[in-house]
């Protein structure tokens, strides 16, 4: 009986060391934990941009007219357009696919207008658009290959980058 009203908890000195313990592991994870948000929000944002060049490149072949995507450096966003009205700064809401003002289509997943600006959103924090072809745009013709050269993208976030390749030739969307 003298046994159990002796055991009646942990004493300073045991939580104390656990929570040195886990002070300790707090130091050693954080700085990871930290590297691995940074290299998912490159990977998230570099998703979308890639999402964005196959669904100009899939509309330039149903609707058999020139569909591109637009990157701006300085502006750190990108869109989806037709070329029909890139141009244009009226909307065609009644076209097919629904184009806005510049010929900016609309995304089939959130029926918004498919620009993405990275620097507004918070999934994409830190992630910048750091280089682009020339023109900062890249065209999709109606069988699906884009133009007779390659067309780079570079997305870059504390120190790590993604290029995103399109292949002139046959159009084939390659992440490195």
């Amino acid at each position: 009986m003298l046994a159990r009203q002796k055991n009646k908890g942990f004493s300073l000195l045991d939580l104390l060391i656990v929570l040195m313990i886990l002070g300790i592991m707090g130091v050693i994870v954080a700085p990871q934990l930290h590297s691995m948000m940074t290299e998912a929000r490159l990977n998230e944002a570099t998703r979308e941009m890639v999402c964005g060049l196959q669904y100009a490149q899939s509309l330039a072949v149903i609707h058999q007219r020139p569909f591109g995507l637009k990157a701006d450096v300085d502006g750190n966003w990108f869109r989806v357009f037709d070329y029909k009205y890139r141009d244009d700064t009226s909307p065609h809401h009644d076209e097919t696919p629904p184009v806005d003002v510049y010929g900016i289509v609309i995304n089939p997943l959130d029926k918004n207008w498919y620009i993405v600006d990275l620097d507004t959103s918070h999934t994409y924090e830190g992630v910048s658009i750091a280089s682009v072809p020339t023109g900062g745009a890249v065209s999709f013709h109606p069988d699906g290959h884009s133009s007779s050269d390659d067309s780079l993208f570079v997305l870059s976030s504390a120190g790590e980058s993604k290029t995103i390749t399109v292949d002139g030739t046959t159009g084939k969307i390659r992440v490195d």
